[in-house]
């Protein structure tokens, strides 16, 4: 009976749902092809981009598609009709795949979608060999000799990393492994391969980067590094020979990211880089080294105001000397006219922004706030049909360790007053987040890593903020005069709390809860009331074989929480579903449940509705059976907010490239769908 129900449920699901996606400007861009003149496509996390100005302005080549992140792209034979990419679908069976278009990005078809599973891969094709193109990722070595429709499976029994092609050799192809000491190599257009030894080692790293230089394509150069170290460890290897040859950068109390030959001026390498503090690690600058003579010295170019990518993908232009390209984690793309000098903000007319928060006004659900990655946060009154950008913003160059915790959070007792913080400042808005002012204090910014921060209570002036201190030491900071001062109290014990929930008004608890969908990584902790100490709250099934998963309290009554007991010795044994109606003093079973996974959130308007954050799915009876809601998204877990707006739920999530809203169908009914029950 079940199953027959889920089956019938499944069918309806496209008519069911009711999702619209609202995209913003911006965009994460995971590659870009230069063609001469200008011309560009980039791959983003919502489709295919073109520009035909060098990046000013752009178009999308699909139009009306469904969200697909395309992360590498690879123009055949220099024709920018004929593209093949590397794409991520959750709407498909394979996830990641191959697919191939032959006008310009307007349609694609699917080629290859097996035993992918990184999304690292890269392309590369030979000059001499117009149709062959490699493909590499870790256990995936393809070769298509039809420029990308087919492939086939080659097995060399070594796991290689990426594929370069050696221009001035024909069929020559070189690749670079997971192995410290060697690399491979083929000279039949990647239907053989041999080892290269490489002497001497290339170091141990936690990270490390490969790129060819256009002069002398035999010659790769390499950065590798350990995240915190300040050794500069780069160099250039011969690929010819094996022979392996470090830089000498002294001056340069930084780690290198990657190093990257100027096609325009042989001997000219740009080594972007990082510099730490050597007693908190944290991120001080980011120098741009320079070197004329083939890396023998280096100097300071320029450095970088803020972070633009993680491993800041430099691209000179092949066509224009002096033209740099800079792809970024949100901003589009990044310019530089003066050989790196200066960078300007490229990404008009991209639809694609990387959404990290909302807040949404309970008044009105058609006016919210959108915080956007490396961006301005964002405001509008008429549901993102519009938006008007935030001039005061704080988001915009927020360091490493906040880039995917960034919170805003609006006051219950008047959602016209919101906060916000970035690495060293807390931020008030008073005007529903249209202006933000800096709010003086005495919070520990240097010492702690901030998790959350939420009103308590009825009014504005009482906040909470949780912390942690190395992953081990976990903080809530109470202030009660709207965020001047602080005091702090320990949650003690093997604590993981990233979040905090709580009521409408003084008198309910607080709670520290850890949002994931591992059961076994689920822990509560409450404080009766605000500033009181924290007590952990043990799961209410202790039985063995039995993990569990925390609701976040009711919207509309704080003292009650769900708890789903998951067996995990074994498929067959259904989820129990837990109940306590007074903050865990009292527990009740309720049922059992077919989530084994996923993050329960009770809906603002009706208890009885459960939203699965995780997967995307709703439960009209108690959190008993979770269907799928929409066949448009595949996760609400970032920036997740419902609101009850006169006694009807709206929805609201960052999606790839914007904001998805699910606002219920006109009807005398709560969520009215295919499958109401």
């Amino acid at each position: 009976m079940l199953v027959a129900l889920m089956a019938a449920c499944t069918f309806t699901l496209a008519d069911a749902a009711s999702w619209r996606s609202v995209p913003v400007p911006g965009a994460a861009v995971y590659d870009l092809a230069i063609l001469p003149g200008g011309e560009l496509y980039a791959g983003t996390d919502n489709g295919v981009y073109h520009s035909s100005d060098a990046g000013s302005s752009w178009a999308r080549t699909q139009s009306g598609a469904r969200s697909k992140r395309f992360l590498r792209l690879h123009v055949l034979n220099g024709n920018p009709k004929n593209l093949i990419a590397y794409t991520y679908d959750m709407t498909r069976l394979g996830w990641l795949g191959i697919e191939f278009s032959r006008d310009g990005g307007a349609t694609w078809q699917v080629s290859y979608d097996r035993y992918l599973h990184l999304g690292t891969g890269r392309f590369s094709a030979h000059p001499s060999l117009p149709n062959i193109v490699l493909f590499a990722e870790a256990n995936t070595l393809l070769r298509s000799d039809d420029g990308g429709i087919t492939w086939t499976e080659l097995n060399i029994g070594r796991q290689v990393r990426e594929v370069f092609a050696v221009p001035d050799q024909p069929g020559r192809f070189v690749g670079t492994t997971y192995q410290f000491d060697r690399m491979v190599e083929s000279n039949d257009g990647g239907v053989t391969w041999s080892n290269i030894t490489l002497t001497p080692l290339l170091p141990q790293a936690d990270y490390r980067s490969f790129e060819q230089d256009p002069a002398e394509p035999s010659v790769l150069y390499f950065a590798a590094y350990r995240f915190g170290s300040q050794v500069p460890t780069s160099g250039r290897i011969e690929t010819r020979t094996g022979a392996v040859t470090f830089f000498n950068d002294d001056a340069c109390a930084c780690s290198n990211v990657r190093v990257v030959a100027d096609p325009h001026r042989p001997g000219r390498l740009i080594a972007p880089s990082i510099a730490f503090d050597p007693v908190s690690q944290a991120i001080l600058r980011r120098p741009l080294r320079e070197s004329l003579d083939g890396g023998v010295t280096w100097r300071e170019l320029a450095t970088l105001s803020r972070k633009l990518e993680n491993d800041y993908r430099w691209l000179f232009d092949p066509w224009k000397a002096g033209r740099i390209y800079m792809p970024t984690a949100g901003a589009g793309i990044y310019r530089s006219d003066d050989d790196g000098g200066t960078f300007a903000g490229h990404h008009a007319g991209m639809m694609a922004g990387v959404v990290t928060d909302l807040s949404v006004d309970p008044r009105n659900p058609n006016d919210f706030l959108v915080v956007r990655q490396l961006l301005p946060m964002l405001h509008t009154t008429d549901g993102g049909v519009s938006f008007s950008e935030v001039e005061a913003d704080f988001y915009s160059d927020m360091p490493v360790p906040y880039e995917d915790r960034s919170r805003v959070v609006r006051a219950e007792g008047d959602p016209d007053v919101l906060i916000g913080f970035d690495a060293h400042a807390f931020y008030r808005s008073a005007d529903g987040g249209r202006s933000w002012s800096r709010i003086e204090s005495s919070f520990p910014f240097a010492d702690v890593w901030i998790n959350a921060i939420r009103f308590i209570g009825a009014g504005s002036d009482k906040i909470a903020v949780l912390t942690e201190q190395g992953g081990e030491n976990v903080q809530m900071h109470w202030s009660d005069d709207s965020g001047v001062n602080w005091a702090v109290r320990d949650l003690v014990g093997n604590v993981f709390a990233k979040r905090i929930g709580s009521g409408h008004d003084d008198a309910t608890p607080i709670y520290a809860y850890y949002e994931s969908y591992d059961p076994m990584q689920t822990t509560l902790w409450k404080a009766d009331r605000f500033g009181d100490a924290f007590e952990y709250m043990p799961a209410p099934m202790n039985e063995f074989g039995f993990n569990w998963m925390v609701s976040p309290p009711d919207p509309r009554n704080a003292f009650r929480l769900l708890f789903f007991a998951v067996d995990w010795t074994t498929a067959y044994r259904p989820t129990q579903i837990w109940e306590t109606l007074d903050a865990g003093a009292t527990w009740r079973s309720v049922g059992d449940s077919n989530l084994r996974n996923g993050m329960a959130v009770i809906d603002p308007c009706d208890n009885r509705t459960l939203w699965d954050i995780a997967y995307v799915r709703v439960s009209r009876d108690g959190g008993r059976l979770f269907q799928y809601d929409s066949d448009s998204i595949q996760s609400m877990k970032a920036g997740f907010q419902a609101v009850c707006h006169e006694g009807r739920s709206h929805l609201f999530t960052a999606v790839a490239g914007g904001v998805g809203v699910r606002q219920p169908e006109a009807s005398d009914t709560l969520l009215k769908d295919g499958y109401d029950f």
